[in-house]
Order: structure tokens, then C-alpha cells, then sequence
């Protein structure tokens, strides 16, 4: 790959990180990062599910997800209990506060997108799905 277009890559992944504010330490206005509300999200898609489930789901380093569910825990938003067919797994479910802050950050997601895209008209938002649903298409052929 040119490194004219490594560049032009790197520059698109800054801007959508700035205004997307995924960066912040409070994202969405909550009391979490990012890192922490992927992991509520991997527990609510999945349901009842494992840790090891969630690391391969989201891609993340063991120790970073060790760190976030212990603080989940604590918040008490997420259960966690050991398998009784393999005591060295643990199932992670969402308790119902967990479940009330999940549907909280999603309503707060769905306003960020509205405020960020709200401007284009539906052309034009079909068009950035489109460019979207592409980027996520030609990534899947390269693995």
C-alpha cells in the first residue's frame, strides 16, 4: 500500500474518532468509556455469555476486559458466576440496573447519530450507509 493512502486512511480515522468523541473518557455524557460500553453491549446482544466470548467479540486484551468487568461488577451492572461444567469459565449476564444503563447509553447513541448526521438529507444518508456498509465489506474480504 502507498503511503500516500496509509495517510489518507490514518487522517479519516482521526476526524471520525474526534466526532464521533470516542475518545473521551465520558462517552455519550455517561459515566463510561468506550471500552466499558462495548463490553455492556457484548453482554446485552449475547445475553448470558462468557468472558472468553466477549474478548473474541470485541477484539480486546484479556487483562483490559478482566479490569472492566471487575468495575461492572462493582456498579453493579453485570453478574458474574462461575460454570459449574467448567469451574475455570464464568458466565456474565446484565443484572437490571445494568440493563436500565444499557438502554440509557443506546437512546444516548441514537441522539449523538441523529445530531451528527441529522443535517444530511436522506440521499445523502443513504449514500454514507452505502460508503459505510462498503468500508466494513472490503475490510471482511481482506482478512
Amino acid at each position: 500500500m502507498k503511503a500516500e493512502h496509509i495517510e489518507r486512511i490514518r487522517a479519516f480515522n482521526r476526524y471520525y474518532t474526534k466526532v464521533l468523541g470516542v475518545l473521551n473518557r465520558r462517552y455519550l455524557g455517561s459515566e463510561f468509556g468506550l471500552p466499558e460500553i462495548r463490553v455492556l453491549q457484548a453482554v446485552w446482544f449475547r445475553g448470558e455469555c462468557t468472558s472468553r466470548e466477549i474478548a473474541s467479540d470485541l477484539n480486546m486484551d484479556k487483562g483490559l476486559l478482566s479490569r472492566i468487568l471487575k468495575s461492572l461488577e462493582t456498579r453493579e451492572l453485570i453478574a458474574r458466576k462461575r460454570l459449574e461444567s467448567d469451574a475455570r469459565c464464568e458466565a456474565v449476564s446484565l443484572t437490571e440496573k445494568g440493563r436500565e444503563v444499557y438502554l440509557e447509553l443506546d437512546r444516548a447513541s441514537r441522539n449523538e447519530i441523529e445530531k451528527v448526521f441529522g443535517s444530511l438529507d436522506d440521499d445523502e444518508v443513504l449514500t454514507l450507509i452505502g460508503n459505510m456498509e462498503s468500508i466494513v465489506s472490503l475490510m471482511e474480504e481482506g482478512k
